[in-house]
Order: structure tokens, then sequence, then C-alpha cells
């Protein structure tokens, strides 16, 4: 039975993994661009639009050959950009290191990455992602003043025993949303209102309180000191807020990535789930009453 379950446990992550790759891979990602309704992304290839897209549609290192409607904005990076009918951008058309073709009467606003207005438009862009981040980096900072322990304890559990954190953080996710759908159905009742509210803020609580865990973890792995000597010797970088704003802006960079950020940040969201209910947020107290013999 030992053996089946050390097989059993690293299959199962894996199979875990690569459906959460493929449910948090961003759609259009093969290069051909069908009908959509969201934002695309392709990376590192071609892209052919013919059929209409609702959103905004961001291409790396590819070429961009419009043949319908892209309601929204197109960016462009590291390719070429032509326009033929009845191909249109309705919004701006941003691009940087390849030529615009066909443009005339078919584009909102062209601008160019090297240019102050391009530039400005880049950043319009990913806006709302730098607010949720600079949010994220408040939050952890506030957290880890009041809790600073209890974020340590987690961390250190994160980076001890990182395979169980991630097994229980897919099992908790699963179950949160199974218990959703089941409380979805007494929404009719009056009991059913409270009790999505309540799960759903206990979601919201253990993803926010994990993810500063996550932080924390990756702060210090990659800053924290080596040595008591290292630690001695440092005047910045020695503290959990330190090492939590150290992984804020890891993170928040990667999260920054087409296709990969949404990829890397859904799996830290994982970790920190479970790292949260395995720590019992970092108290290290059993969630129910634990066994003890009995005395005499």
């Amino acid at each position: 039975m030992f053996r089946i379950a050390r097989v059993l446990v690293p299959l199962t992550t894996i199979g875990a993994v690569a459906v959460m790759i493929m449910l948090l891979s961003p759609h259009g990602a093969s290069g051909d661009v069908r009908s959509a309704s969201s934002d695309e992304y392709v990376f590192g290839r071609d892209a052919a639009i013919d059929q209409p897209v609702h959103g905004n549609v961001q291409v790396y290192f590819g070429n961009v050959i419009v043949q319908s409607v892209i309601e929204g904005d197109l960016l462009v990076y590291g390719g070429d950009v032509t326009l033929r009918e009845p191909g249109r951008v309705t919004g701006r058309l941003i691009h940087g290191g390849g030529t615009v073709t066909g443009a005339d009467g078919r584009v909102g606003r062209v601008y160019s990455m090297s240019s102050l207005e391009g530039a400005t438009a880049t950043l319009t862009t990913t806006a709302v992602v730098l607010s949720l981040l600079f949010v994220w980096l408040v939050t952890a900072v506030i957290v880890t003043m009041w809790n600073g322990r209890e974020i340590r304890y987690s961390s250190i559990e994160i980076r001890s025993s990182a395979l169980h954190c991630f097994a229980l953080g897919l099992v908790a996710l699963t179950s949160f949303l199974l218990t959703a759908v089941v409380f979805s159905y007494l929404i009719g009742i009056v009991i059913g209102i409270p009790l999505l509210a309540a799960l759903g803020v206990f979601a919201i609580l253990t993803k926010v309180y994990g993810m500063i865990a996550v932080f924390h973890a990756v702060g210090t792995l990659v800053a924290g000191p080596r040595t008591r000597e290292q630690l001695a010797a440092r005047k910045w970088l020695r503290g959990d807020i330190a090492m939590v704003v150290v992984g804020v802006l890891i993170l928040g960079a990667i999260r920054m990535i087409p296709v990969i950020g949404p990829i890397v940040w859904g799996g830290a969201s994982v970790f920190g789930v479970g790292v949260a209910l395995a720590t019992k947020f970092g108290r290290r107290e059993p969630w129910f009453l634990a066994w003890r013999p009995a005395e005499v």
C-alpha cells in the first residue's frame, strides 16, 4: 500500500497540474484567433484573425494578419501588422519592432511603443493588473505586520512540504467549488444565502492569507539570508515584511508575462490555499479535537 501511495500521489499531482494549465491557458495561444468574447494572447508565432474578437488581442514575437473586426485594442510586439478588408480595429493599435500596413481608415488610433503616446497606451493595457498587484502589496504588508510569526510558520511549511501543500490546495479548491454548487441550490431557501456568503468569505480569507505566505516563501528562497552571519551583516532585507515585499515583486513581475503569468499565479494560489489549511492559518493547531490517550 505504501508503494502504491508513493506512485499515486505524484501521478495525481502531475495530472492536476496538466488540467490546471489547460484551464488557465488563454484562448488563441495556438496562433489562429477564432471568434471570442475575451482577451486573446499569441506568443512566439504568427496570428491570423479571420473571425470577430470581442476583446483585446496581444501578439508577441509574431506577425498578425487582421481580416475581421477586433472590438478592442491590438498590441503587437516584435512583428508586422497587416490589415485587409474587412479587417478593423475599433480601439488602438499599439506596435513595436515591426511595420503596419493597411491601417488607413481601419484603426481608431495607431501608436508606436517608441513614442510617449505608445508607451502610455501600453501601460494602460496592464493598468488593472498593476492596480491589483499594488493592492496585494499593501494587504500583504499590513497582514504581515500583525501576524508575522504565523506567516513565517506557513512559509516554512511551503518550503518543507511543497507537494503536501499543493495536493491539499487542489483538494480544497475542488471542495470549495462543489460546496458552492450545493449551496447555490439552497438559495431559494433562506438558509442558502448565509451559507454561500460564509463559504465565500472563508475562501477569500484562505486565498489572501495563503498568497501572503507564498510571497514570504518566494522572497525567502530568493533573497533570504542563508546564515546567521549574513543576517547580522544586513541592514535591509532581513525581516518578514522585506521577504513578503520581495515575493510580491517577483510573482508580480511574472504575472505580467502573457500566458505564463496567469498559470504561475494560479499555481501559487493552489499552494497558498493548501498551506493556509495545512497550518490552520499559521497557528499549527489541529482543525478538530486531537486524540489523546486516556489517563488513569
